[in-house]
């Protein structure tokens, strides 16, 4: 199965745009528009990367803690224009993975998506079993 990125974006232009990129890549893009949608679209066994607008979905520290906890493995990864958002100081030292600037520039996002979809791919059963091992 394709693994699947969800875009948070409420700009349909440019979520249609990055789905069909994502699309071409391989991946399965899943369009939310708000953070409402989110929960709905999020599968916890194939959604490796959330995709989030942060000029224009405003999620707060509390928010994004919630979406940490309960999908421990999904990479989240924001998209902005501006290089300073002090009302997410928090959020980015702790649950945002990455953070691209726009406009965006695909090959390094791409390359970013990758190795996220590696790490996912693991099967966290075999992970445990190891740790066990070694302790």
């Amino acid at each position: 199965m394709r693994k699947v990125i969800i875009v948070l974006d409420p700009d349909l232009a440019h979520s249609r745009g990055l789905c069909a990129v994502l699309e071409r890549e391989g991946y399965r893009a899943v369009s939310a528009s708000s953070l409402d949608e989110l929960q709905s679209c999020i599968d916890p066994n194939l959604t490796v990367a959330l995709l989030l607008n942060l000029d224009l979905v405003q999620p707060d520290n509390r928010v994004l803690r919630q979406i940490r906890t309960i999908h421990r493995r999904l990479c989240i990864i924001g998209l902005s224009s501006r290089s300073f958002h002090p009302e997410l100081k928090e959020a980015l030292s702790r649950y945002i993975d990455a953070c691209f600037s726009k406009p965006l520039d695909l090959e390094p996002l791409l390359y970013y998506l990758r190795g996220a979809g590696d790490d996912f791919s693991e099967d966290p059963l075999k992970i445990l079993e190891s740790e066990e091992v070694l302790s």
